[in-house]
């Protein structure tokens, strides 16, 4: 049975080492937590985590604790960035997308994490932000800070048709947009990961039981290698111990080797 998000909020997770803040607004700060094995002096390969919740302000970074625990166990420092979502002042589109910039760009200031060994990897609707901050690859690169590929966790891609739909996700787009595709197409251009191109190794990874994400927005993005996980549903991916979360530790790692 898929996973459901209340699964995920009941499981146990180390707290962060330190929460660093990127602007004054009360969203505006990120997380960070390392290997336990941590040294001074030592700086791990970092993952970007970027949380979901159909963009909304009462879904948070706190739910993706457990995972970020679990990737510290494999070896990697874990960034997980909040940002101002829709029902706050400056959320949604372009403010929360300046806000991950922003986050990322803060991994100047941190120490502990290797600036050449970046990693991107976003849910759902923090998917869409992953791949958006991934077509930033250059201007990140100019500040030092080195992305070498992103992970689409049952991410949304293609914004124009997730906008049309009526789940109680789908419906939220046109608020986080700020306006219908057809009222601000040059909002969805500038957003949607299905029609920047890649910039990086991109890989989606996508449950065929997904009720809020259609498994088809994981083949909207040309190029993108595309997993499908047969059975699983929305939040398995984001789950430690379930088949899905194994094939995310993989597509991880495969990406840290990668050439951009």
């Amino acid at each position: 049975m898929p996973v459901a998000f209340s699964d995920v909020e009941a499981l146990p997770a180390a707290s962060p080492v330190k929460e660093y803040r990127y602007g004054d607004a009360p969203s505006q700060f990120a997380r960070l937590w390392l290997p336990v094995a941590a040294e001074s002096g030592q700086d791990f390969p970092v993952v970007v985590l970027l949380h979901g919740g159909c963009w909304l302000q009462q879904f948070g970074v706190a739910h993706m604790s457990p995972v970020a625990a679990a990737l510290t166990a494999q070896g990697f420092a874990v960034w997980a960035p909040e940002y101002r979502r829709v029902g706050e002042q400056g959320g949604g589109w372009p403010g929360t997308a300046e806000d991950v910039y922003a986050a990322i760009s803060a991994l100047q200031t941190v120490s502990g994490v290797d600036l050449q060994r970046v990693l991107l990897a976003g849910h759902s609707a923090g998917g869409q932000l992953a791949l958006w901050a991934a077509s930033q690859a250059q201007a990140f690169a100019a500040d030092g800070i080195m992305l070498k590929g992103v992970a689409g966790l049952a991410a949304i891609t293609d914004l124009e048709a997730y906008a049309r739909g009526s789940n109680s996700c789908e419906t939220v787009t046109p608020q986080f947009m700020g306006g219908t595709p057809e009222e601000v197409p040059e909002f969805y251009a500038a957003a949607s990961p299905a029609r920047l191109g890649l910039q990086l190794p991109t890989i989606l990874l996508h449950g065929s039981a997904d009720p809020l994400v259609a498994p088809s927005h994981a083949s909207a993005v040309a190029g993108a290698e595309v997993i499908n996980i047969d059975g699983a549903g929305h939040f398995d991916l984001i789950h430690p111990g379930t088949e899905a979360f194994e094939a995310v530790l993989s597509v991880l790692l495969k990406l840290l080797e990668a050439t951009p």
